[in-house]
């Protein structure tokens, strides 16, 4: 199933999409757990809320007043208690001394399907082995297969691995686990020059999206003399980006190679007179996503990798294939586990080199 181009799901309901628990000047508000996942007809213990008067001292909550944006997904009662009803991700909000605070719940069917790249983009002779999340309530895991309809562009195998062979596309491919199924796509794209890059990712978590969009990478002068890289996918477009995904390299990308993505603490790149120092002098590999329109921003943890299939010689520069996938700490949730969105993407991006020192 090709999702929706932008399915991004936060606290709209507050108005300031992005905080699901809010602090203003009366105090902060918070649900807990921030975070659940739940079958179809299943029931959660009640809900907690806190509250932290102006002062910071904890304090009574008062009388708290429960609501679901959508019932048909999940239902909460007077106490707090969640019900599942259907498949889908609702945002569940507590009203309480003044202020709205929200947590999100997940649903998943009894046996739940969940591609993380709805799309695949690849360059021909490139392999990818489709990542996908199976869910079953109960019984033995379930069997887990691929396949695709007849195409020039690519094939798959049954564990998933895709072997690119001309450019052309998109075209399915279908996903099997016991008696469901489910379809994401497959482009392979050959770029003739520095413009037309790709990509399309995942975000599960907190925020939840599966957008596609334009993509570019660098190889630039860094404030110490040297050059780092920056592969740079926005949504929906360069000129007018909504959601960000950003990948730092401390060095120059030149060769195809699986490279680690690190941890930045937000503090690491905060902007200065000139330009954020993070950027200019990466101290590290790192990685970003951001969702501005729903004040979401998210820094990468320790333990992702971005992986660089092929780089290939094009009119006025290179243009570069592979994937990534990593872990983003919220920033508005710096603390909590289950602020932690995991990120998954692959593209085909043109490669430039610039010799214009980072500001």
């Amino acid at each position: 199933m090709i999702r929706p181009a932008l399915a991004l799901l936060c606290a709209a309901a507050l108005g300031a999409c992005g905080n699901l628990g809010e602090v203003r000047t009366g105090g902060y508000l918070g649900v807990t757990p921030l975070l659940d996942s739940l079958f179809v007809g299943e029931q959660e213990p009640p809900h907690q809320v806190t509250f932290i008067d102006v002062h910071g001292n904890p304090a009574p909550t008062g009388t708290v007043v429960w609501s679901s944006v959508d019932n048909s997904i999940a239902e909460i009662d007077a106490t707090g208690r969640v019900t599942a009803r259907k498949r889908g991700a609702v945002l569940i909000l507590a009203q309480a001394q003044g202020l709205t605070a929200g947590a999100l719940v997940v649903v998943s069917d009894p046996l739940d399907i969940t591609l993380l790249l709805d799309t695949v983009y690849v360059m021909p002779n490139d392999t990818l082995t489709v990542p996908v999340v199976v869910l079953k309530q109960s019984g033995p895991p379930a069997v887990v297969s691929f396949e695709a309809p007849a195409n020039p562009a690519f094939t798959i195998d049954a564990s998933g691995k895709i072997q690119a062979i001309t450019a052309g596309g998109p075209f399915r491919y279908i996903v099997h686990a016991d008696a469901l199924a489910d379809t994401g796509a497959v482009e392979v794209v050959s770029l003739t020059d520095t413009t037309g890059g790709k990509f399309f990712y995942s975000v599960r978590g907190t925020a939840i999206s599966h957008v596609g969009g334009t993509v570019q990478a660098i190889n630039y002068a860094a404030d110490n003399g040297g050059q780092a890289f920056q592969l740079r996918a926005t949504y929906p477009s360069a000129a007018s980006p909504t959601q960000i995904v950003q990948i730092i390299l401390p060095n120059a990308l030149t060769v195809p190679d699986l490279y680690v993505i690190d941890s930045l603490n937000p503090g690491e790149d905060v902007a200065s007179s000139v330009a954020p120092p993070a950027i200019c002098s990466p101290p590290r590999p790192w990685a970003y996503w951001a969702a501005r329109a729903a004040g979401i921003f998210a820094y990468s943890s320790r333990g992702g990798e971005l992986g660089i299939t092929q780089i290939v010689p094009v009119t006025d520069g290179q243009a570069i294939s592979g994937h990534f996938t990593y872990s983003a700490q919220r920033t508005d949730y710096y603390t909590d586990p289950l602020a932690l969105l995991s990120i998954h993407g692959s593209f085909v991006a043109p490669l430039v080199a610039s010799t214009i020192v980072c500001r």
